[in-house]
């Protein structure tokens, strides 16, 4: 028996020839759990698969499986092109689904304008097609966003433009510009937008242009700071916690279909032993908080993919792997403000200014609210740990001042998040020198192919997965018999003819289905067209809304149900996005809160101390103080 355990584990109790302890038997696959077996664990295994027969906790060995370490955009990109590719898939989550850099992005898709300072054209002809891509299968979720450059000068910033994109500020003999705070004038920004609009090709988004300042219709910045403005397009993604979610539908859709085996494991740990074993366990500490307890997996590996971002190199110490860091991460913050004269201000549109130190920063649209970010610091720390300072707090506010000519101050802040980005390591270079790039490092575990993924970013999530697939495929090895570049996102299927998103729409689905309206326009962007699913399952429930919330019961139980729900925030922070709505109260948490109840999550004497750390996250992380 393990002492760490209190039963057998891979370390202490494994058998001479690496095989699992033989009071751990074989199951078959019609043995393992269905989707509905076990929220947590099971939730979308594919195939003939029904609950487990051995009951609370019991242990489940499969066949050699691709196993996916890291719930963010990334891995579950990469679980959906392999099982597309007949591979059979586990992907492990230490924490929740979209825990990481994936919920603490900008928000934007983008083809990277300023990486062109750097002559990253590989990067940028590739985000570029990416956003293309993404507005078209994707509408639901991803739309065009029109974002305004003020200047100040004419010619100010060429050279320092210039020597970044021949490549002088990386390769060390333009560095003598690091230290110029010039700002980047007129003429500079408008030949890098003309780059900009010609790597775009004909994607259908309009070309930049010059704007007047104080022209109708376009962002009220300070004319007494800013002599003109230009304007681009990209696109904004207000919610990449969700596209994880539609992803990993969607791979549980293929799943069932192909008949192949695919589970997903949150708030789990893997443990490896010395014959290539890998036994799957609940976080204890998790384990005291709720009523979930779904079976132990013990799998064997063929591959295994190391998609935990910032957490990369924690991750391959965790597998023994005592090497060089590969990653070199850097802290981005953002608010959220409800300021009324930021957002009439914004005029609807975005804005990209430089601050007087040269670094850029993102004003933009964000649901009923605005948001602002981002700064660039190096963080060594455990990436969760990362919260704002008030140093970055007081920047920000300071630079939408001086744009708009405003007043902010921190009472404005409703929301504000931190995350660390998964950078290659890089001491030499400047923080916003480091590429954005991606890369896959290969490198053996005791045995088994493990590919660590270092860079990335949110516009290129889906490159970056068709890479790894390729080269996981090619070790198997196993042809490519289907991709994902045409492939839609679930949520923009089966829009009524005729009909775009707006408030008819809303109202034809609260018809169809007995809904309120209400209801429909806040599942819409989070569902997209999937939202008929819900309202359908939810037929004849009562449409009431939970108090001070938008959301009726019979749809949180649904979330809960199908999304892989296990904790209050998991509902509050990368489910419903309660996390940024105007109004979030205790009484909302306590009506979510009995929804868990109700689906077998929490016990009803556990409801107080759940809501109150929910109430303590909140405050901590996000800096929401909830009454």
């Amino acid at each position: 028996m393990c002492p760490i355990f209190a039963g057998p584990c891979w370390r202490c109790c494994r058998t001479p020839n690496g095989e699992p302890p033989g009071n751990l038997a074989r199951s078959r696959p019609e043995d393992q759990p269905s989707p509905r077996g076990s929220r947590r664990s099971g939730g979308a295994a594919g195939g003939s698969r029904r609950q487990t027969k051995t009951g609370k906790g019991a242990w489940e060995v499969t066949e050699p499986v691709v196993l996916i370490l890291g719930g963010g955009v990334h891995g579950a990109a990469i679980a959906r092109e392999l099982l597309l590719n007949h591979v059979p898939v586990r992907l492990v989550e230490r924490a929740d689904l979209a825990f990481g850099a994936t919920a603490k992005s900008s928000r934007l898709i983008h083809g990277g304008l300023r990486y062109l300072e750097f002559g990253d054209l590989r990067l940028v002809r590739e985000s570029l097609a990416e956003r293309q891509r993404l507005l078209e299968l994707a509408p639901h979720g991803v739309r065009p966003l029109r974002l305004y450059i003020p200047v100040r000068t004419s010619w100010t910033g060429l050279l320092r433009s210039a020597a970044g994109f021949l490549g002088g500020r990386r390769a060390g003999w333009a560095q003598w510009l690091e230290g110029e705070t010039v700002p980047r004038g007129f003429w500079p920004t408008r030949i890098g937008l003309g780059m900009y609009d010609f790597l775009s090709g004909s994607d259908h988004l309009p070309p930049s242009s010059t704007v007047r300042i104080g022209e109708p219709g376009v962002p009220r910045v300070n004319p007494r700071r800013y002599t003109a403005m230009l304007a681009y397009s990209d696109a904004q993604m207000l919610f990449p916690e969700r596209l994880v979610l539609a992803l990993l539908a969607d791979a549980a859709a293929i799943s069932r279909e192909n008949g192949l085996p695919f589970a997903v494991h949150t708030w789990s740990e893997v443990q490896f032993d010395a014959g290539g074993w890998c036994r799957i366990v609940p976080q204890r500490s998790f384990e005291a908080e709720t009523k979930i307890a779904p079976p132990t997996a013990v799998v064997r590996p063929r591959i295994l993919v190391n998609a935990t971002g910032a957490w990369g190199d924690f991750t391959r110490e965790m597998l023994g792997l005592r090497r060089e860091p590969l990653f070199g991460g850097t802290k981005g913050s953002h608010l959220v403000t409800f300021h009324p004269g930021l957002k009439e201000a914004l005029q609807g549109q975005a804005v990209y200014a430089e601050a007087d130190d040269g670094r850029l920063v993102f004003v933009l649209p964000f649901g009923e609210g605005v948001l602002i970010g981002t700064t660039d610091e190096r963080f060594s720390g455990p990436p969760e740990t990362a919260t704002v300072s008030q140093e970055e707090k007081a920047y920000l506010l300071k630079m939408v001042n001086e744009v708009f000519a405003l007043s902010l101050t921190e009472a404005d802040v409703a929301v504000q998040y931190s995350g660390v980005r998964p950078l290659p390591k890089s001491d030499a270079l400047p923080n916003a020198a480091i590429s954005r790039d991606h890369q896959v490092v290969w490198e053996d575990c005791g045995g088994i192919p493990l590919a660590t993924l270092v860079g990335g970013k949110l516009t290129t999530w889906r490159a970056f997965a068709e890479k790894v697939s390729d080269e996981v495929l090619e070790r198997f090895p196993r042809p490519r018999t289907a991709g994902t570049a045409a492939r839609p996102i679930p949520g923009n299927e089966r829009l009524p003819s005729g009909m775009s998103p707006g408030v008819d729409l809303w109202r034809h689905w609260a018809e169809k289905f007995a809904a309120r309206s209400e209801e429909v326009a806040a599942l819409w962007p989070l569902f997209g067209t999937r939202l008929c699913d819900i309202l359908q399952d939810t037929r004849g429930m009562p449409r009431q809304p939970l108090a001070d919330g938008a959301f009726s019961p019979g749809v949180v139980r649904w979330v809960i149900r199908h999304e892989w729900v296990a904790t209050l925030e998991d509902l509050v922070e990368r489910r419903l996005m309660l996390v940024f709505a105007p109004r979030l109260s205790t009484r909302l948490l306590e009506g979510l809160a009995a929804c868990l109840v109700a689906e077998g999550v929490l016990s009803a004497e556990t409801v107080s101390a759940a809501v109150e750390r929910c109430r303590e996250r909140l405050r901590g992380h996000y800096g929401r103080v909830v009454d």
